[in-house]
């Protein structure tokens, strides 16, 4: 069904196709797996086609999260990084009605980062609180919520659109 010869889709879909394997700065790596995504394809989407893949991806995250969490035997595993590559494109909301500007998508990756690091209420909460596969996707996006937000106040103060 789902595991073929060591093939195991929950672990390649929560990892990221594997990014979250990478020995150092799993999270990092993708958020950054996120911003080349986005910087390649899909910054090209129109806005509700870029928000249909975010639910798709939400949606994917929590369930294949939940089954890695469970494989692995650990509450929010950190090679599952399936959940920084959502933030990023939810940071990237951020950017709407923008031109796409390296610059700006490389402030939302740092602003990703630091709101996914320092876990201000309620992420912290969030990360505390809701278990499974919801609660890993779930801090993540309210993360980048903050971070779009602080993306769409640098864009107008430098561009004012």
């Amino acid at each position: 069904m789902e595991k073929r010869k060591g093939f195991n889709l929950p672990l390649f879909i929560s990892t990221f196709f594997y990014a979250g394997f990478f020995p150092y700065a799993p999270g990092t790596v993708g958020s950054i797996a996120g911003f080349i995504i986005y910087a390649v394809l899909l910054r090209l989407l129109n806005p509700y086609e870029y928000m249909i893949i975010c639910l798709f991806v939400f949606i994917a995250g929590v369930y294949y999260s939940s089954k890695a969490e469970k494989l692995m035997g650990v509450k929010d595993p950190s090679p599952v990084v399936i959940d920084e590559v959502l933030g990023y494109f939810v940071t990237m909301m951020g950017g709407f009605w923008t031109p796409f500007s390296i610059p700006y998508a490389l402030v939302g990756l740092g602003l990703f980062r630091l709101f996914d690091i320092l876990k201000p209420f309620p992420v912290r909460y969030i990360d505390k609180k809701i278990a499974g596969g919801f609660g890993i996707m779930l801090d993540d996006v309210v993360a980048a919520i903050f971070s779009a937000i602080i993306l769409r106040l640098i864009i107008i103060l430098i561009v004012g659109i």
